[in-house]
C-alpha cells in the first residue's frame, strides 16, 4: 500500500490592523464569561368566562333593563320635547291672538315645504304638514306622530301637557293603534269600572210597564238616558241594557276624568305663574317707590362725594407709583 502524504491546508485569515472597536465595545463578550440572558415574562391573557345559556339570557335581560331606564328613557324624553315644539308651532299658527303672527307662521311653513320639495294631498291636515317638516320623509313615523298630535288637539291638550298626555295614553304607538281614540272604549271602561260601580247615587225604580226588566237583568249594568229638569230632577227617557253602550258610557267617564285632571293641572300652573308675576310686579313697584321717595343728596353732599372720589383716585395713583418705584429699585439692586 502506497503512502500518501497529506498536506494540512490553512485558511488565510485577514488581519485588521489597529482595530480597537472590540476592546471599546461595551457589548463585547469575554471568553469564559457567563452570559446573562434576560427572559421576558409572558403574562397569560385571562380567558373570557363562557356563560351558560341561562347566564346569557340573564345578561341580556340586565342589559335591556339598563337600556330601557337610561338610553331609551332619554331618547323618549327628547322625542317628546320635539313633538311639543311641533305641536306648539301648529297651535301658534292657528290660535295666536295676533293675526300677523298666524299669517307669518303659515307663510314660513309653506316656504319651508317648497324648499324641501315635499308633496301633500289637498286633504292633508296642517298638523301632518308640520310634522313632516320636522321629522322628514318617513311616512309611517309622520303618520303616527300626526295622529297623536291631532288626538291631543281634539281633546284640547295644551302644549305644556303634551308629554304627560302621550305617556298617560300609553305612548305614540298606542295612540296610533287606537286611531282617533288613544285607548279603546273597553280599555278606558276597565280603568274606571270599579270606581263607578262602587259609587251610589241613589235608588231608582221604574214602572214595569215602561221598563220590562226580568231576572236576567240582575246585577247587570244598564245605561239610563235622562233629561235634567229645572226642578233639579232627572226625567228618565230610556233604559238600555247593552254591553257596548255600558262600555261607551264608562269610557266617557274616563275621558272626562282625564280632561278634568289636565284642566286642574293647567289651572294650578297658571295660578303659580300669575303669583310669580304678581310678586315681580309688587317688587318692581316697591323698588320704584323707594327710589322715588329716597331723599335727594344736597349740593354739599354731592361735593363731598366728588371730593372723596377724587381723593380715592389720587390715593390709588400714589400707591401705584410707590409700587412701581419699589419694583424699579429691586431691579436696580439685582443688576448691581
Amino acid at each position: 500500500m502506497s503512502n500518501i502524504a497529506i498536506t494540512p491546508v490553512t485558511a488565510a485569515i485577514p488581519v485588521v490592523k489597529n482595530d480597537t472597536s472590540a476592546a471599546k465595545s461595551k457589548s463585547s463578550i469575554k471568553l469564559g464569561a457567563k452570559a446573562k440572558i434576560k427572559v421576558a415574562k409572558v403574562v397569560a391573557a385571562k380567558a373570557t368566562p363562557v356563560l351558560s345559556p341561562m347566564g346569557r339570557l340573564q345578561s341580556m335581560e340586565t342589559a335591556t333593563r339598563n337600556w330601557e331606564t337610561t338610553e331609551l328613557a332619554a331618547s323618549n324624553k327628547r322625542k317628546y320635547a320635539i313633538l311639543t315644539d311641533a305641536y306648539g308651532y301648529y297651535l301658534t299658527m292657528k290660535t295666536d291672538p295676533i293675526k300677523e303672527t298666524r299669517a307669518q307662521y303659515a307663510k314660513d311653513l309653506d316656504q319651508f315645504i317648497e324648499s324641501r320639495k315635499y308633496q301633500f294631498s289637498a286633504t292633508s291636515h296642517d298638523m301632518t304638514r308640520v310634522v313632516k317638516c320636522v321629522f322628514g320623509m318617513d311616512r309611517r313615523r309622520v303618520s303616527a306622530y300626526s295622529i297623536a298630535l291631532r288626538e291631543a288637539l281634539r281633546q284640547g291638550v295644551a302644549a305644556k301637557d303634551l308629554t304627560a298626555f302621550i305617556e298617560q295614553e300609553g305612548g305614540v304607538e298606542q295612540i296610533r293603534l287606537g286611531g282617533t281614540k288613544p285607548l279603546s272604549a273597553s280599555v278606558r271602561a276597565d280603568k274606571v269600572k270599579a270606581e263607578v260601580l262602587g259609587a251610589e247615587l241613589g235608588m231608582i225604580k221604574f214602572d214595569a210597564r215602561f221598563v220590562r226588566a226580568d231576572t236576567d237583568w240582575t246585577d247587570q249594568q244598564v245605561v239610563i238616558i235622562a233629561t235634567y229638569l229645572p226642578t233639579g230632577e232627572f226625567q228618565a227617557n230610556a233604559v238600555i241594557r247593552h254591553d257596548t253602550a255600558v262600555n261607551a258610557a264608562l269610557a266617557a267617564v274616563y275621558t272626562q276624568q282625564q280632561a278634568a285632571i289636565r284642566a286642574t293641572a293647567k289651572a294650578e300652573r297658571e295660578a303659580e305663574a300669575q303669583r310669580v308675576a304678581n310678586l315681580k310686579t309688587t317688587a318692581a313697584k316697591v323698588k320704584a317707590a323707594v327710589r322715588k321717595n329716597a331723599p335727594k343728596p344736597s349740593k354739599a353732599q354731592k361735593q363731598a362725594a366728588q371730593q372723596a372720589k377724587v381723593s380715592a383716585a389720587k390715593t390709588q395713583e400714589q400707591k401705584a407709583a410707590a409700587n412701581k418705584a419699589h419694583a424699579n429699585s429691586l431691579f436696580e439692586e439685582a443688576l448691581a
